[in-house]
This record gives C-alpha cells, structure tokens and sequence, in this order.
C-alpha cells in the first residue's frame, strides 16, 4: 500500500544519486494503477522515477526531472515478467504518449519500458514511441502503435466451472445436487 495511491509510494519514485522525492503527476500515477489493474499485475516496479539536476541518466529537458515520467517493469502473478513489447502496449491503451521499450539484451533483467504524460502535461514534444535498446525512435506522424491486440490477464473473465444439476433415486429415497467440474 502506498501514499500515492493503493500500489504506488513516493519512496519507490526517489531519485537514484540522491534519495530527493518530489510530487509526482497525479496523472502518471493514475495512469500505472490503470495499467497495474489491466494487465493483473503481481507488481509495478519503478526503476527510475524523478531524476535530480545531478543525476547522470537522462538529460536536461528530462520528464523524469519534472516529476512526470518513470521507467518500469512488470510482473505477472506467477511471478514471471511481462515483455516490454506487452508492457508499452498496456502503456498505450491506459493513455501514455511517451513509450520506449527497454529491454537488456544479455537478458539479465527483467524487460521494462519508459512512460511519461507528454502530451497531456506540458513537455517539449508531445508524442513520442521508441526502443531505447535499439536506438530506434518513431515519429508521430510514423502512424506507429504498440497495439498488437494482447488480451492482458486483467481483462480475461474469471474461469467458469460447468455445473449440472443431478437427481439420483433409489429405492424410496431421492437425492440431488449440483455436479461441478475439477
């Protein structure tokens, strides 16, 4: 449970040189609960939220610097993690503008992916899709879209079992109840 919302707290969006906090978007933050209950995730986790002046990834013109921004990862409930290809997807479809995949290609860590507001809060550019482990930016006016048609857990019904209702005689006596399959 968190201070900023039911998944997220202020200390998982820290800065990583110097443990400084500042107010995050509350749009950044209502749009990864969305992802969060989309996708059924086990967790968010945030690799890298606000980014002091002093912090040496990033530049200068930032979103992390402005509060408005996180890199992420997440996981499933079986504990596995999701591709940063599903990842910016969800992103997509909760109303993220800024999405770039990040995936370690020695596939050592989890994938993950950067989200931020642009587009919605004010930023230099208001759109932008990439995959920062290829170097690879795609324009808007490109059309591109992460959206491949994924049916994430959070959006699959809950298993039904078939049931039949039974009714067994013998001799003089009767006996019923539901059948229920395993």
């Amino acid at each position: 449970m968190g201070n900023l919302s039911t998944h997220f707290d202020s200390s998982e969006f820290a800065c990583s040189c110097c443990g400084k906090t500042v107010k995050m978007s509350d749009l950044l933050i209502d749009r990864l609960e969305k992802m969060h209950k989309l996708m059924a995730a086990k967790a968010i986790y945030i690799n890298s939220g606000y980014r002091c002046n002093n912090n040496p990834w990033g530049s200068p013109t930032d979103a992390h610097r402005r509060g408005m921004a996180a890199d992420i990862r997440v996981q499933r409930k079986d504990g596995s993690y999701y591709t940063s290809e599903d990842i910016a997807e969800a992103a997509e479809r909760v109303g993220f503008k800024g999405i770039g995949m990040m995936e370690d290609l020695s596939g050592i860590n989890p994938p993950a992916c950067h989200v931020d507001t642009r587009g919605d809060e004010p930023y230099i550019y208001d759109w932008w899709h990439g995959d920062e482990s290829r170097h690879i930016d795609w324009t808007k006016d490109s059309g591109h879209t992460f959206i491949r048609g994924t049916v994430f857990d959070g959006e699959k019904p809950a298993t039904q079992k078939n049931s039949v209702k039974v009714t067994l005689e013998f001799d003089d006596h009767q006996y019923s109840g539901l059948l229920e399959e395993m």
